[in-house]
């Protein structure tokens, strides 16, 4: 089964004209949409104040948003009211000019992942099967979105991380971290790496008003500490700036550590 309606959707549901949502529910709600295949959108997003403008958003264009003659071996759709006679089958839209057949009852309105198989006759087919959103990537090297997590304050990035035994490794990322080459830069084997960036005032603020990280510095919570737009020139630098030159700083250390060679 799909874990995207396991998702906290707390911070974006309710009245649907609320032209006040906050900045952070107003940040989940755009980040679930843009991520969100184009042929789902309607069904998985009601009408609402706050995707006004979405369409002047770039395009993802993410492996996932598939067309409609596009065929491939995993597909995102969302389960429908109606359901396959006289069998324990649910129909799911898939973007393609048919739906399918999935071997299970589920709920309508849930987002799936369906592994549709190499036979594309729709009509001739058995039933397909609804599969785990990782599995594009464990089988086929696939990229399949991303998941996004609210989270009130940064201690709760942390404990509340989904993965078991949490992340492995925690890099901060600062104007006032170390400045090391990224060629230099040795990261340790991990499994879950979080890479967290700061606001305007920078992680500092987040750690020193949260009151479960009282009396400790960025140092002690983040394993490294690090400087990725050095001689910045600016006095700020905006964050979704920042997370795209940082991107591709840790591209090639990222690369050594999944490949288990040292620098």
């Amino acid at each position: 089964m799909s874990s995207y309606e396991k998702e906290d959707r707390s911070l974006t549901t309710g009245n649907n004209s609320d032209e006040n949502e906050s900045g952070a529910a107003f940040f989940v709600r755009i980040l679930r949409y843009l991520e969100t295949p184009q042929y789902l959108r309607k069904a998985l997003f009601p009408k609402h104040y706050s995707l006004r403008f979405v369409g002047m958003l770039p395009p993802l264009d993410a492996p996932h948003h598939l067309r409609k003659h596009e065929w491939a071996p995993f597909r995102e759709g969302v389960t429908l009211n109606e359901k396959v006679p006289n069998s324990g089958e649910t129909l799911v839209d898939v973007g393609l000019s048919k739906n399918v057949a999935v071997n299970q009852v589920l709920e309508p309105g849930i987002r799936v992942t369906v592994a549709m198989g190499t036979n594309r006759n729709l009509d001739a087919d058995p039933p397909r099967q609804v599969v785990s959103l990782l599995k594009p990537m464990e089988e086929a090297g696939m990229y399949w979105g991303y998941r996004v997590r609210y989270a009130s304050n940064i201690s709760s990035v942390f404990k509340d991380c989904p993965y078991k035994g949490g992340y492995d490794h925690l890099i901060g990322t600062s104007e006032h971290g170390l400045v090391i080459n990224s060629s230099e830069l040795s990261l340790p084997a991990f499994r879950h790496l979080l890479i967290a960036f700061g606001g305007l005032a920078g992680l500092e603020e987040s750690i020193e008003e949260d009151s479960n990280l009282k009396g400790k510095n960025v140092r002690e919570v983040f394993d490294s500490y690090l400087n990725t737009c050095p001689h910045q020139g600016s006095r700020t630098i905006r964050t979704e700036e920042a997370i795209f030159i940082s991107l591709q700083y840790f591209q090639d250390p990222i690369n050594r550590a999944l490949h288990g060679v040292q620098h």
